[in-house]
């Protein structure tokens, strides 16, 4: 019994939980996104405009740590649709 007690406080720390990588990608915010509220973020020198970048974020040319995906914007008209950026979480 005191085998497997030992057995198990030694492989413990590598079954235990873990730190969560840090995923988040620097980006730059930008105020001239092709969007109807021209709100976005500039990753790797492309602008995609961003509809869910919390309000605090939105200032032209500041440095953000962000987790987000793409998604494509069926929409058609002037001022939306297209590639944009869905915030996940701001670091």
């Amino acid at each position: 019994m005191k085998k497997i007690i030992s057995i198990i406080f030694i492989f413990l720390p590598f079954f235990g939980c873990k730190k969560a990588s840090d995923s988040c990608t620097n980006v730059i915010v930008t105020l001239s996104a092709p969007s109807c509220n021209h709100v976005g973020v500039i990753i790797d020198g492309t602008k995609y405009p961003s509809d869910d970048l919390p309000a605090q974020y939105a200032v032209d040319g500041k440095s953000i740590c962000i987790e987000y995906s793409f998604w494509g914007d069926p929409a058609m008209c002037p001022c939306c649709g297209g590639k944009k950026v869905h915030v996940i979480a701001v670091h």
